[in-house]
């Protein structure tokens, strides 16, 4: 009861103290974001991290109304994902709540310019990723998103409409983990739209999205080479035979494939050679705030 009241009293003190028009408001803001995001990410019932994310939404939709909101860093916040497109025109605040049964729920507010209506504006995205069925032939859209922690954004500029195709992270179930390649678009008025079918597998097949799965005591590396216009990833494979479909149980065996960009498509190279992209970073799961990429 003390922490609702507690969360109760920031929200209505912000209120205030944005009333006054005072210059420390988005510090202030940020000050209390800390605080609720904290606890989002430890507190320790699901029931009380749904209360500090309620709190949390409603005071970042708040302050992100102001229109110089959009070059606030809200670097303190070290728990929220926060990525801005390379061109600039929007950004994605993110994040995680873990639930009991060892599950995760994402939340993300996209955050961008509308230059038709010269102003910013806000689109919260809601996770229903429990219940999309052939996750990577689905359109989908900000009220029906395949969930995750946003940790890279690719955009080639082409004339016509702009497409990003993002990265992220899912901590899934606890017994193995995903990294997602997806594109997202701007559609008609407030609209994201998530999916489009130019992961080219070979001339014929194609996907709108692509989901890698993967034992949760293993990692690998999914990211994208801005200079090659390319996106590598470990191969993954089942380590029995018998265990050939699970993908669960899949883990990286050395050899490395990728998406190349070719012409506003993605398409599939194998065992490709990585000694020139880059050293490829293998990042252990922290205990605490975000996780790795």
């Amino acid at each position: 009861m003390k922490k609702i009241c507690f969360l109760l009293f920031l929200t209505f003190s912000l209120s205030s103290f944005a009333q006054k028009g005072n210059n420390k408001l988005f510090a202030e803001y940020e000050d209390t974001l800390k605080v609720m995001a904290h606890q989002i990410m430890n507190a320790e019932t699901e029931a009380e991290k749904r209360l500090s994310h309620t709190a949390f939404l409603s005071n970042l939709t708040e302050v992100l109304q102001y229109e110089k909101a959009f070059k606030f860093p809200f670097d303190s916040l070290v728990t929220i994902a926060r990525i801005t497109s390379p061109d600039n025109t929007f950004r994605i605040f993110n994040w995680l709540l873990k639930k009991d049964n060892g599950s995760y729920e994402y939340f993300g507010i996209v955050h961008y310019h509308n230059k038709k209506r010269k102003r910013y504006e806000i689109i919260p995205l809601v996770d229903n990723s429990a219940n999309i069925r052939n996750a990577e032939q689905e359109d989908l859209d900000a009220t029906n998103w395949y969930g995750g922690l946003y940790y890279q954004i690719a955009y080639i500029k082409k004339a016509g409409r702009k497409y990003y195709t993002l990265l992220s992270w899912d901590g899934n179930d606890g017994y193995s983990t995903k990294k997602i390649m997806d594109v997202m678009y701007f559609s008609g008025k407030n609209k994201i739209k998530f999916g489009l079918p130019i992961f080219k597998q070979n001339k014929k097949e194609s996907k709108k999205r692509i989901i890698l799965e993967y034992d949760s005591k293993t990692s690998i590396s999914v990211k994208y080479h801005e200079k090659e216009q390319r996106i590598v990833f470990n191969h993954l494979v089942p380590p029995r035979k018998d265990l050939e479909g699970l993908e669960e149980y899949y883990v990286p065996e050395g050899t490395f494939n990728s998406y190349q960009y070719k012409k506003g498509k993605w398409w599939l190279e194998q065992d490709v050679d990585i000694r020139n992209q880059g050293k490829v970073r293998k990042i252990k799961k922290p205990k605490r705030g975000l996780t790795p990429r």
